[in-house]
C-alpha cells in the first residue's frame, strides 16, 4: 500500500486542492468543523495538507496534525504549512499520538483505501477525547446503487487496478463506528442523489449515549 501511494503522490503532491469533489462535499462539512479556540483537529489521510489549510481558515485558533501514509505528501504539506505536525502512519499501526488527546479528526474519501479498516477506526477512537466527534465520508454503496453498478458499471467501478478495496453501506459504516465505541449522531449524503449518491457523510462521537 505504501508503494502505491508513494507513487500517486509523486504525481499529484503540488496540485491545489481541485477535487472534482471538493465543491460538493465541502460546503456540507464547513459546518461541522470546530470554532472553539485551542481544539486539537486531525485529517487523517491527509495528502497534501489542502484539506487542513480549509479547516485552518475556518478556525485559526485551533491546533492542527495531518496523518496520512505517503512521505511523498507529508513533505509536500510540511513545507507548505510549517506551522502544523504531520506524521507518517502505517497499515495496521498505531497513530502516532496520545489517547484521548485529539477533539475532532476529519476523514474524507479515505477508509475505502485501507485494508485494515479495523484497525483504522479504533485508532481513530483512540485517539479521541470523550466526547470528540469524528467527521468522515466514503463513497455510498446502498442497495439500489450496487444493483444499478453490478448492471451497468460492474467493471469500472469495482476495478482491480483502482485504489478502492473497501465499499460501505450506511449499516456497514455505522456498525464500523458503533464497535469502537463512535455512536453516529449524523449523516447525510453528497454528488448527485438518494439514493445513488456519490458518498455518505457521517458524523460520529466518541462515548455519546444513543
Amino acid at each position: 500500500m505504501h508503494s502505491f501511494y508513494e507513487r500517486y503522490w509523486e504525481y499529484r503532491a503540488e496540485e491545489q486542492v481541485s477535487e472534482h469533489d471538493f465543491a460538493l462535499k465541502w460546503p456540507k462539512l464547513r459546518g461541522h468543523i470546530p470554532r472553539e479556540k485551542g481544539v486539537t483537529l486531525v485529517d487523517f489521510g491527509c495528502g497534501n495538507g489542502e484539506l487542513l489549510s480549509e479547516m485552518e481558515a475556518l478556525n485559526p485558533l485551533a491546533s492542527y496534525v495531518g496523518l496520512d501514509v505517503s512521505a511523498a505528501a507529508l513533505n509536500t504539506a510540511a513545507a507548505r504549512y510549517p506551522h502544523m505536525k504531520f506524521h507518517r502512519i502505517v497499515e495496521s499501526g498505531e497513530i502516532p499520538l496520545e489517547s484521548g488527546s485529539v477533539d475532532f479528526v476529519l476523514s474524507t474519501e479515505v477508509i475505502e483505501h485501507i485494508y485494515d479498516t479495523e484497525n483504522a477506526f479504533a485508532e481513530i477512537a483512540r485517539i479521541l477525547r470523550p466526547g470528540g466527534r469524528l467527521l468522515m465520508t466514503t463513497p455510498y454503496h446502498g442497495l439500489i446503487k450496487n444493483l444499478l453498478t453490478v448492471a451497468l458499471a460492474f467493471d469500472r467501478h469495482f476495478d482491480p487496478l483502482g485504489p478502492h478495496v473497501r465499499f460501505f453501506s450506511k449499516r456497514s459504516l455505522f456498525n464500523c463506528l458503533k464497535r469502537v465505541g463512535l455512536v453516529p449522531v449524523e449523516h447525510g449524503y453528497y454528488g448527485r442523489f438518494y439514493p445513488v449518491p456519490h458518498s455518505i457523510i457521517v458524523l460520529a462521537e466518541k462515548g455519546r449515549s444513543l
